[in-house]
């Protein structure tokens, strides 16, 4: 009966979804997750910082966004990066530890996808079991290991890519209201909200969700159900726009790390990009997902075609990112291969089940012509001219069930085979020696090198032991106890630390573990170095002095020019900014750091040498009057950072501190590209940003003497006073445009990228506050919430 089907379909459901889901939970190791302890691995041992900042600092006052000076000299907090994932961590914080409740919703987005992608199945009207094979198909991306950080699957979730896994599975979610909204004319209230919620857990899904609902409402709805999703995408906006508006305005104090478009190089190409596996595989994959994109299509699915079609446009945006665009320039343009694998997989599985399909139907068919010949041979000449029976070919319902529920089984259990073969746990499965004595993982008739195990199992346990757990916790103990003690310790007193960076740091459990400093002492000594990579202005010129005072730095900004290891250099990039101490502890830099008469040794702590750095104070006055730079360029930014950099390492071609604007009676100067320095140096070829110089001579003009006294330093603000009022004084706190000052003209923007403020009043105060756009913004999200609410009322008011 119709009843005993849905009983068994519920049933399959469960198994397979469920099973998926405890697979997966299997290899993140749960009892490691919900072991107490504080979680590291790649970006997420920095990522702790970020939830408890926004828990200490920000929510008390009622913000979700704002500033710390923990990282980079500052930066603004999740006005580039996520909140929602943050505010998940949160709330868990309540009932459970701070290290249980980050690692819990670090899987949740992998825990999550297929039941997601299934409910999108179900709501998409694909007829049992196409939702449960979906499932599956999100299960074999989440096991990809062919990719490590552009996101979604856990080998780069592991890598700290949890809010996009998390933004992942809500998207899913999104599609299968929009889907059943745009069919049936409901729900549409709910598909604003989880458009909404996927954006705001990460930057690059937005792209994708945003992208995918408006394709799926030019696509898929008539004239009628167009107007709901112009409504659906247009309260997705308002419902973000607190984050999305921020971010889109000041889009262009973001750094650009540089990363290089792929495919780069002549052992790189667009072909590795979108076939990653082993050919085989690769084969496998593409020609299934093409026959389930086509079957589709023959059967007028309408939700399946725009599933082919997305693939289709996000393969094609793959080549349109590799130039930048505007809003969305700082795309690095693998960062959308995810959602094409992804979606890759998923039509695989439909193609799966149609080649069972037309293989059973065409045994089907033979077997029926084969009774049909029999029964021909059989029957008597006189009855020649007689009716005879039909052969019937077409599935009964219950023939039916057995056909899908066979074909489900069978798709999960070589899922599981073949997953339990890479990572050679399978029953009966063993490790072999050849006579060569290559080591083998044998299981029945497949072998593969025992080295081929698969990795993402290895990781999440590496992440979930935590920093607790590593080797060598007792000496990274040691040397935050070092320099909490420092901090506190009157003669020397809380301020930034740049650490050498090397990947030996790695055996802390992450070589960003040093970035925990403020996490661990409170915000009394800040790391230079921090995750927010692109939210601070002040990046390249960290990582600048980083190369400088390192044996052998990462240089992650590309394009820049290093001086690597060269600490005569470095001590002036330290005291630019700000920089009270600097952590060594390889020979080669404790040497070079050593004959610095401006460094002063201050502790020891196992490799580790501390010093302090002279005249490294964050509030000083110029001496000489500042000049301001015509940038005159399409690309303001790109511009600025040539200025900087020229500042902080060529410094005999200035006289005087540039900015980018100032009062009227500061000289303007042109700037121009030095040629003779245009390109890298010999040995070191390759595009770099340009050496600019000044176009004209600097007239200097010499500055009174000033003092300043009192100076506090808070997360969100400096205070400090002056005995002389009008003489430009350097704050050495990253610019942002929501610096405001009481007391001073400014704060005007200074190389490298600083604050200038010409006081007004012999005390002056400087604050990050929110701008008139972010109160706007905040005020279209409450506005929207709002309308959303009564909107609802009203329905179920209708309804009844």
């Amino acid at each position: 009966s119709m009843r005993d089907v849905r009983y068994w379909q519920r049933l399959a459901a469960i198994v397979v979804v469920g099973g998926a889901t405890a697979f997966l939970l299997l290899t993140l190791h749960p009892e490691l997750i919900l072991r107490d302890n504080t979680p590291t691995g790649g970006d997420m041992g920095a990522h702790v910082w970020g939830p408890a900042y926004l828990r200490d600092n920000l929510l008390p006052n009622f913000r979700l966004m704002g500033w710390s000076m923990d990282w980079y000299a500052g930066l603004p907090v999740y006005r580039f990066y996520m909140v929602l994932p943050a505010l998940m961590i949160l709330a868990l914080d309540v009932i459970l530890p701070y290290g249980i409740a980050m690692k819990i919703v670090a899987v949740a987005g992998i825990l999550a996808l297929p039941a997601c992608v299934w409910l999108f199945g179900r709501f998409a009207r694909f007829a049992f079991p196409i939702p449960e094979m979906l499932a599956i198909g999100a299960a074999i991306f989440l096991y990809d290991e062919s990719f490590t950080i552009y996101g979604g699957n856990i080998a780069s979730t592991m890598a700290g890519e949890f809010s996009f896994s998390i933004a992942l599975a809500l998207t899913f979610v999104a599609f299968a209201f929009v889907a059943r909204a745009l069919e049936t004319g409901s729900g549409w209230i709910w598909s604003s909200v989880f458009l909404a919620l996927a954006a705001l857990s990460h930057g690059i899904v937005l792209l994708f969700v945003f992208g995918g609902v408006l394709l799926m409402v030019v696509l898929l709805a008539d004239a009628g159900r167009r107007a709901m999703g112009a409504r659906i995408i247009v309260f997705g906006i308002l419902l973000s726009a607190f984050w999305v508006v921020p971010f889109v305005f000041n889009h262009a104090y973001m750094t650009d790390m540089k990363y290089e478009p792929r495919p780069s190089g002549v052992n790189d190409s667009f072909w590795d990009m979108f076939f990653p596996l082993h050919p085989f595989l690769d084969v496998l994959f593409m020609v299934g997902a093409v026959i389930g994109f086509l079957a589709l299509v023959r059967r007028g699915h309408r939700i399946g075609t725009w599933m082919g079609v997305m693939t289709v446009v996000l393969a094609v945006s793959v080549f349109i990112a590799r130039e930048s665009l505007p809003i969305i320039g700082l795309l690095w343009n693998p960062r959308i291969l995810p959602f094409f694998y992804l979606l890759r997989y998923l039509l695989f599985m439909v193609g799966a089940y149609e080649v069972a399909a037309f293989l059973v139907r065409a045994v089907l068919l033979q077997r029926a012509a084969r009774v049909s010949a029999t029964m021909a041979q059989q029957r008597p000449d006189d009855t020649h001219d007689e009716p005879q029976p039909v052969v019937p070919v077409v599935p009964t319902v219950e023939s039916s069930l057995r056909f899908n529920i066979g074909v489900l089984a069978t798709a999960a259990l070589v899922t599981v085979l073949a997953l339990g073969f890479r990572f050679q746990e399978l029953p009966f499965g063993k490790v072999t020696v050849d006579a060569q004595g290559v080591s083998y993982y044998t299981w029945g008739p497949f072998r593969t090198k025992s080295g081929n195990d698969g990795f993402v199992d290895g990781w999440a346990r590496w992440n979930f032991t935590g920093y607790e757990g590593k080797s060598a916790y007792g000496e990274y103990h040691g040397i935050v106890q070092t320099m909490k003690g420092l901090g506190e310790n009157p003669a020397h007193g809380c301020g930034r630390a740049l650490w050498e960076n090397n990947s030996e740091l790695n055996k802390y459990g992450t070589t960003m573990a040093l970035m925990l400093l403020p996490f661990w002492t409170d915000g009394c000594i800040g790391s230079m170095e921090g995750l927010f990579f692109e939210a601070a202005g002040t990046t390249p010129y960290h990582f600048i002095t980083a190369a400088a005072m390192s044996k052998q730095s990462s240089n992650p900004v590309r394009e820049l020019r290093y001086d690597n290891n060269d600490a005569q250099r470095g001590v002036r990039y330290l005291r630019e900014l700000g920089v009270r101490y600097y952590m060594g502890f390889t020979p080669e830099a404790i040497a070079e750091a050593s004959a610095q008469p401006d460094l002063t040794e201050v502790a020891r702590s196992g490799p580790w040498i501390v010093y302090e750095v002279s005249d490294a104070d964050v509030v000083v006055p110029l001496e000489r009057q500042p000049v301001v730079a015509r940038l005159g360029a399409s690309d303001p930014r790109e511009r600025w950072l040539e200025v900087g950099t020229s500042w902080f390492q060529n410094p005999n071609d200035w006289s005087a501190h540039v900015a980018d604007d100032g009062p009227a009676e500061w000289q303007r100067v042109d700037v121009r590209v030095d040629e003779s320095r245009r390109e890298g140096e010999p040995g070191d070829p390759g595009r770099r940003v340009d050496i600019v110089v000044p176009a004209e001579a600097i007239i200097p003009t010499e500055l009174p003497e000033v003092v300043v006294s009192d100076v506090v330093v808070g997360q969100e603000s400096v205070r400090f006073s002056v005995d002389r009022t009008g003489v430009p004084i350097l704050v050495r706190v990253s610019y942002f445009p929501n610096w405001q000052v009481d007391g001073a003209q400014g704060p005007y923007r200074v190389a490298p990228n600083m604050m200038l403020v010409v006081p007004t009043s012999n005390d002056v105060r400087l604050h990050h506050d929110m701008a008139g756009r972010d109160y706007a913004s905040y005020a279209a999200t409450v506005f929207a919430i709002l309308a959303l609410v009564v909107l609802r009322r009203r329905t179920v008011r209708t309804a009844r």
